[in-house]
């Protein structure tokens, strides 16, 4: 019993005590901001988009995440994100960004850069060619456009009428306007191309001219 005793003055409170605390579950660490330095259909067909993103410490495995979708994403290099969007991820259309993650030697943990706000592209309207047309025609005049964000589907208003717009590539398409083309009031009309989801804008106004033809 006194050897009992002993034992138990010599141990003090620690048989009591409980565990040494383990500590808190080690935290996912802050990337530096990313930037967003390009967007562009890549896909006529369907619309998907191209996002290229800028930051640091980017490693092999990163990813770009789009408002909690993870992307098929190329490592392009340690400051350079390259990744493919989807239609089907733009339909929410409202509150989008984006985000870098990646786990390396110097995040062993994880890193999450800040969001960054993501809209949606606006197609463009750069030129049209050619830049006048004749008159009177017998036959549809065709008339090609340039620009980007084009998709298939498209429409082309001109003095108020809309036409098929065939398109090409995202940054080209076909108009063919009516026959018998009139003069307009005005000596170069706009001519715009409204594009459908997962863009669902109108370009910036081209200007064409229906101009009377050689004698």
């Amino acid at each position: 019993m006194a050897i009992l005793l002993g034992l138990l003055c010599a141990c003090g409170t620690g048989l009591q005590s409980s565990p040494p605390d383990a500590g808190e579950t080690p935290k996912e660490e802050t990337l530096p901001s990313i930037t967003l330095e390009e967007v562009a259909v890549t896909n006529h067909e369907n619309g998907a988009l191209t996002v290229r993103v800028r930051g640091e410490d980017f490693s092999e495995g990163s990813l770009i995440v789009m408002t909690r979708r993870t992307l098929v994403t190329q490592v392009v290099s340690s400051t350079e994100l390259r990744a493919t969007i989807p239609p089907v991820f733009l339909e929410e259309r409202e509150g989008l960004y984006l985000e870098a993650l990646t786990t390396s030697v110097q995040y062993p943990h994880g890193a999450r850069s800040p969001r960054l706000g993501f809209n949606i592209p606006a197609p463009e309207l750069t030129s049209v060619e050619p830049a006048s047309v004749p008159m009177g025609s017998p036959d549809p005049t065709t008339v090609f456009l340039y620009g980007k964000n084009f998709v298939r589907n498209s429409m082309v208003t001109f003095r108020g009428v809309m036409y098929p717009f065939h398109v090409v590539s995202p940054t080209s398409g076909v108009v063919n306007l009516p026959p018998m083309l009139t003069l307009g009031d005005e000596e170069f009309e706009p001519i715009r191309v409204g594009v459908p989801a997962p863009i669902s804008a109108d370009t910036n106004s081209g200007w064409l001219r229906v101009s009377v033809p050689f004698p």
